[in-house]
């Protein structure tokens, strides 16, 4: 389990969790203005767990997806993934949430 600290085609930094077989499990659901940035936001969401509100989006044909919000409002993570269901999305956001806090990276 790994973070991944990269500016995306736009030139613009992001952060991803991978895990040990290269599937994404998360990323930081926006780009910052420099990897710094990017590598600090994902240090925050290995480490501080406090206050975290979870949120699931349904798409049609019945998918979900999770983002997770920090205490001040501010989105810090969205899937890697869609779900079949709901409660398989709730259920990977809390391993992620877990998985993450083991990472290596920032």
């Amino acid at each position: 389990m790994r973070f991944l600290i990269e500016s995306s085609v736009a030139a613009r930094a992001a952060w991803w969790l991978i895990d040990d077989d290269g599937l994404v499990l998360a990323w930081s659901g926006t780009t910052f203005a420099s990897l710094a940035i990017a590598d600090h936001a994902a240090h925050r969401f290995r480490v501080e767990s406090a206050g975290r509100e979870y949120r699931f989006q349904e798409r049609a044909g019945s998918s979900w997806r999770w983002t997770v919000w920090n205490a001040a409002g501010e989105r810090v993570a969205v899937s890697g993934d869609w779900f079949t269901t709901r409660t398989e999305a709730a259920d990977a956001v809390r391993r992620t949430c877990h998985l993450a806090s083991t990472a290596i990276g920032p």
